[in-house]
């Protein structure tokens, strides 16, 4: 993950971070730019779940991300493969 210092734009490092819940990192950033010289406070947290964990923690709750439309429907726009389009003759060559 690439931070940047707000002030100068420079890559910022993480120097240390500490858990504050089972979603939720605190991390101190420091800018490495000498003439800027910030350094400031993150949260990191988990926000919503893409794909569940196979391995579910008892008590930890991400709420699960909403599908994209287009993730939900097929596309209207798709065409169908003809299936009197297939070659008999590729068919039986692929089933010897």
């Amino acid at each position: 993950m690439r931070i940047d210092c707000p002030h100068c734009g420079a890559t910022a490092v993480i120097r240390t971070s500490m858990e504050m819940a089972a979603t939720v990192r605190e991390a101190r950033v420091q800018c490495p730019n000498v003439e800027c010289a910030h350094t400031w406070v993150v949260h990191i947290s988990a926000v919503r779940t893409i794909a569940p964990s196979m391995t579910p923690k008892a008590g930890v709750y991400i709420p699960l991300s909403p599908r994209s439309p287009a993730a939900q429907a097929p596309a209207s726009d798709q065409m169908s493969l003809p299936m009197d389009d297939i070659n008999p003759r590729a068919m039986a060559i692929n089933s010897s």
